[in-house]
């Protein structure tokens, strides 16, 4: 069987050492490798001739138990050999690649209809999901998947929960959609329950994260127009990510996203995230500053409180807005509901969106009275914000992540 492990690469995985320690090889060199092993997310991943690839939840378990054997072998924690590890990772080997050999021709069809009739703007894996319970993904051709990432950050309460979906199906059979020129109770009760939680005196909703952010930019505007002076110099931070629009894309720091679009909103300048000593440069000019109390794809950084207390104070001088981007570190992914809660620095705005229904498309912006004010109908809008069936789901989750049981679990 030894020879099963040959172009088997796990050097990328959290079982390497166990690898390691059981003294195994991962492959040959100068070998062509038939096929090659990886741990991603959770789960074994072996590429098929063609480019298609092979998940099998079988490969996490097993390998998760080959490197706790492993390493407390190598350890001397307990009385199992090098031998027995082997033998359990080559177990591991044989299972995944038996799985492997399994046609997947529903995923195969899947991604055909797709490269004719889908954009090919993101890249995807060869993987086709229909259902979820839990944390576990099911995909077309029967596999299981465990996913580590709640979607996008979205499916806080895991896939199919049964009060949630009690809940979407029951909306769905009253009411989806009405004008926003109209009241929904559903829209009203989630606007009450974020003010409740928060600092906030009003809330507005819209579709995403992005859409968030693109409000709070003209919000921010409106504020410094209706006083008189007009202002259009944005701050934002390094490695900061705050959406793809126009707007919101002039407030991310990757320049790869930006370059093919250019020119985009102007007026933005980046400075170093955490450097209290950067923040001279928000002066009168500036209309608004937005921060992520935890930078999520700048590498899950937390502000410090002296970075966050010394940018509330220098905004407060200048007169600037202070928005807090909370789309991937709010509603309790922190151990509390608001990333803000960290330090206790309260922002003028706050952006909401990925977990706030649970798994369908919302974004809601928070805002203190000073903003809301002046703020008037048709200022700003969106067909589907707020719709009923989408703020009943929010409620739902909103409800089920503020019990302190489930903020306790989450620390």
């Amino acid at each position: 069987m030894s020879t099963g492990l040959q172009g088997l690469d796990f050097s990328s995985s959290p079982a390497a050492s166990a690898f390691a320690a059981a003294g195994l090889r991962p492959c040959n060199p100068g070998a062509p490798a038939p096929a090659t092993v990886r741990i991603v997310a959770g789960s074994s991943q072996v590429p098929k001739e063609g480019g298609s690839s092979f998940v099998s939840h079988v490969g996490l378990a097993a390998v998760s138990v080959a490197a706790l054997a492993a390493t407390r072998s190598a350890q001397g924690r307990r009385r199992g050999s090098r031998a027995s590890a082997k033998a359990v990772v080559e177990k591991v080997v044989e299972e995944v690649a038996h799985a492997g050999a399994h046609a997947l021709d529903h995923t195969h069809a899947v991604q055909a209809r797709a490269e004719t009739s889908l954009l090919n703007n993101y890249g995807r894996r060869s993987l086709a999901f229909t259902h979820g319970e839990g944390s576990w993904l099911y995909d077309v051709d029967g596999r299981k998947f465990l996913d580590m990432t709640a979607g996008i950050a979205v499916n806080c309460l895991g896939h199919s929960d049964p009060g949630w979906v009690e809940t979407v199906a029951r909306e769905a059979g009253r009411l989806c959609h009405t004008s926003n020129l109209y009241l929904n109770p559903h829209q009203v009760a989630l606007g009450e329950k974020l003010i409740e939680i928060s600092f906030a005196d009003k809330a507005f909703f819209c579709n995403s994260g992005t859409e968030a952010n693109e409000a709070a930019i003209k919000f921010a505007r409106k504020f410094h127009y209706a006083a008189g002076k007009p202002r259009e110099k944005l701050i934002a931070f390094e490695n900061a990510f705050h959406g793809r629009t126009m707007g919101a894309l002039a407030l991310t720091y990757k320049q790869a996203y930006k370059t093919p679009f250019e020119p985009i909103l102007g007026n933005t300048e980046f400075l170093r995230f955490n450097d209290p000593s950067s923040l001279g440069v928000i002066d009168e000019e500036t209309c608004a500053v937005f921060v992520e109390p935890m930078q999520g794809e700048g590498g899950v950084i937390p502000a410090s409180k002296e970075f966050m207390v010394a940018l509330r104070k220098r905004c407060d001088e200048v007169g600037a807005i202070l928005v807090f981007d909370e789309v991937q570190c709010g509603l309790g992914r922190t151990g509390h509901l608001f990333g803000y809660e960290l330090t206790g620095v309260i922002p003028d705005l706050l952006t909401l969106a990925k977990p706030l229904a649970g798994g369908l498309p919302i974004g809601a912006v928070l805002l203190t009275e000073k903003v809301a004010a002046c703020i008037n109908p048709g200022d700003h809008g969106s067909t589907f914000a707020g719709a009923p069936l989408v703020c009943a789901a929010g409620n739902y989750t909103v409800g089920r992540i503020s019990e302190p049981a489930f903020l306790d679990h989450v620390k």
